[in-house]
């Protein structure tokens, strides 16, 4: 079976045949445009409504002046881009337009009340429409919210209007759009005018909001101020005042007792320590030594050995312990007295202190209350003081001018952008139809899809030619139409120089395609040159020859040949005028296949070769029948015939995969249309050439 290219990748865009597409189109997309221009217009002119518009301008001071130089209770307004922004918000804050709508009375404007406008014919049948479809809502005809219809009127002024800063600079523009000029005006100066009135409401509102805090603020801290100097003579009365001096001279009381007191101890640590000692003392030298008597010291040596010493010793001894023991008590009696008094002393600082304390801390509460007292009595005179004589800080720089015409919209544009969307849409038409034709129109494509080479391009016979075709390749020698039957024929003898197809079947996909008169244009040019041809009627099923030839001299046909009733020589009818044999074909009641696949045709072309120089078949279309392809086992070549911008691509792919592969000699692109040709961006000039022109100077030459 043939192969058949279905496909071809090229990333290439062909600007040059995009324009073609679009110029060989153009009185479509010229009516499309035209459309859509009238269309515009009308809408502009007709259907649309005048917008007007108009603009008031305000400034932020960054200097705002002051009649009282005091501190302000709000802070002025930033000019920094944030704080520009801000302002803007507040300009379309809906609290702001609120007021706008209540002053000037929006919501009894049909402009702004979408509810008080005459319903339209698209509106009716909306309405209409959506009353038949089923709903749960209950039915609100007769009920008008006001809070919802002036919500609604505030949405709409918000989207008739804009508010933008104007670079590089502290002002805000304000611009309406309205169909009357004198309101667009009004709205715009209304706007300005509430946004500085807002200002000054603010800086009223917290001025009194201010005053009234610190008044409160004021008589409670005039309170906690009575209360607190209260309590300081009240602590005064009860309780014994108390000097810096006087407990200065209890702590170094208490020093010196203190000092006593560790003097004391040491005494009594001592006293034990002896009396501990003595009582690990044994002999009579250890216990003099201990009490540190020289008498006892004298009579410890001889005590042990004299009675009387002995005895005199144990005296002294007692009258010495006695003594360390009257010591060692009034010691311990001073210290626990010395230790009582450091106790009292101590108790008596403490108490003093806490009471210093005390009274320290409520004069200093007292004092801090004065100090917060007079802070926010001076800040109430001052707030009281600039109530009544607040500014804004933005100003206005221009008022609104009534416009004189209207901004919007602009016909001119509509109708420019009109044609502009006309012409898009035309221009997208036109690649539309064009990316659903599939025909074929360049010898190129034809290659591309079958992938088999085109072998002739044969231009459209004249329309006042096509009744006497004969007489017309007789007397225009040198036309178009036999200039590219004279390529063809040279292509197909020079594909096989050594040895050339002798019989040549010339088929199509389906009928109509030319096949016939390219057979005959074929067969005639061979005989101009001096050989000898016959040309076969292979469509059984339709017979056409008798519309170009006399056939009424002949007495058999093909049939006639194939049956055995005569003989080749007797059938063919020797055309005098045009020098070719032509065997017509008859109809039989036999299928017409059966018969072309027969042996006898087959010894039929056997004795035609013999006789003459070349054999043209016109064979049937192949998608129609399979005549075609049961007289390919019998011919050398076949030309497929594919009529131009007219046979779709799939009946050109499934009629070529019929054939073996091989057996096609070439493709032959039939009655092309010269200026069609042209208006998709080609030129057909001599046989497959792009310069039309030139091809046609030189015929017009050559046929003179």
């Amino acid at each position: 079976m043939q192969n058949i290219r279905t496909s071809t990748e090229n990333d290439e865009i062909d600007l040059q045949k995009i324009f073609f597409i679009f110029w060989r189109r153009k009185f479509l997309i010229a009516l499309i445009c035209t459309v859509f221009v009238l269309a515009g217009g009308y809408y502009a002119f007709k259907m649309t409504t005048p917008i007007y518009e108009a603009s008031s301008v305000t400034m932020v001071s960054s200097q705002s002046e002051k009649l009282i130089d005091l501190p302000s209770v709000l802070a002025q307004i930033g000019t920094d881009d944030v704080a520009l922004k801000s302002e803007i918000e507040v300009i379309r804050s809906r609290i702001l337009i609120g007021k706008v709508v209540d002053m000037l009375d929006l919501t009894s404007d049909p402009e702004f009340n979408g509810a008080l406008r005459e319903p339209t014919a698209f509106s009716q049948l909306v309405s209409s429409i959506k009353g038949l479809l089923p709903t749960n809502s209950k039915p609100t005809a007769g009920r008008v919210d006001p809070e919802r219809t002036r919500e609604r009127v505030v949405s709409a002024l918000l989207a008739h209007f804009t508010a933008n800063v104007v670079p590089g600079t502290t002002t805000f523009r304000i611009t309406v759009q309205s169909e009357d000029p004198e309101k667009a005006a009004l709205i715009a100066d209304t706007i300005a005018e509430q946004y500085v009135q807002r200002q000054i409401d603010v800086k009223r509102g917290a001025t009194v909001d201010a005053i009234d805090w610190l008044s409160d603020r004021v008589a409670e801290l005039k309170v906690a101020l009575q209360n607190s100097e209260n309590a300081v003579k009240q602590f005064k009365t009860d309780t014994p005042l108390t000097t810096p001096e006087v407990l200065s001279g209890l702590e170094r009381q208490l020093k010196s007792i203190r000092d006593r007191i560790d003097e004391t101890r040491q005494r009594v640590a001592a006293s034990d320590d002896f009396f501990a000692a003595f009582e690990q003392a044994t002999g009579y030298e250890d216990k003099a030594v201990l009490l540190g008597d020289a008498t006892l010291i004298d009579l410890s040596a001889t005590a042990s050995r004299s009675r009387s010493a002995a005895s005199r010793f144990n005296a002294r001894m007692e009258t010495l312990l006695a003594e360390r023991r009257r010591d060692a008590t009034e010691n311990k009696s001073q210290l626990a007295s010395l230790e009582s008094a450091e106790a009292a002393v101590e108790q008596k600082i403490q108490t003093e202190s806490a009471a210093y304390l005390e009274l320290e801390q409520l004069t200093r509460e007292a004092e801090a209350n004065r100090t917060l007292y007079e802070y926010f009595l001076a800040r109430l005179k001052e707030t009281s003081a600039q109530q009544g004589v607040q500014q804004a800080d933005s100003v206005i720089l221009s008022y609104a001018v009534e416009p004189g015409a209207a901004s919007a919209p602009s016909k001119k544009r509509i109708v420019l952008l009109s044609g502009f969307v006309g012409l898009i849409f035309g221009c997208a038409l036109s690649m539309l139809l064009e990316m659903r034709n599939k025909t074929f129109r360049t010898s190129q494509e034809l290659e591309e899809l079958a992938g088999l080479p085109v072998v002739g391009m044969l231009p459209l016979v004249p329309a006042k030619h096509r009744n006497d075709f004969f007489h017309y390749l007789q007397s225009h020698p040198t036309s178009p139409f036999a200039e590219a039957v004279r390529n063809l024929r040279t292509s197909v003898l020079l594909a096989h120089l050594d040895n050339p197809p002798q019989v040549i079947l010339l088929t199509s996909s389906i009928p109509g395609e030319g096949k016939t008169s390219s057979s005959i244009g074929l067969a005639l040019n061979f005989a101009s040159m001096g050989k000898r041809v016959l040309l076969v009627e292979g469509d059984l099923r339709r017979l056409t020859f008798n519309r170009y030839f006399d056939n009424s001299k002949r007495a058999a046909g093909l049939i006639s040949v194939l049956s055995g009733k005569t003989s080749l020589e007797e059938a063919v009818f020797h055309h005098d005028e045009l020098d070719i044999d032509i065997l017509f074909g008859e109809r039989s009641t036999k299928n017409a296949a059966d018969i072309l696949s027969s042996r006898k045709m087959d010894e039929l072309l056997r004795e035609a070769r013999s006789k003459y120089d070349f054999v043209i078949v016109d064979a049937p279309p192949v998608l129609i029948v399979p005549d075609a392809r049961v007289l390919s086992q019998f011919v050398d070549a076949i030309l497929f015939i594919v009529k131009w911008d007219s046979t779709h691509q799939r009946q050109v792919e499934e009629a070529i995969r019929s054939f073996e592969e091989g057996k096609i000699e070439g493709l032959v692109l039939n009655q092309i249309d010269p200026n069609g040709f042209k208006r998709y961006g080609y030129n057909y000039g001599y046989g497959y050439g792009y310069a039309a022109h030139y091809g046609d100077k030189y015929y017009d030459t050559a046929s003179d």
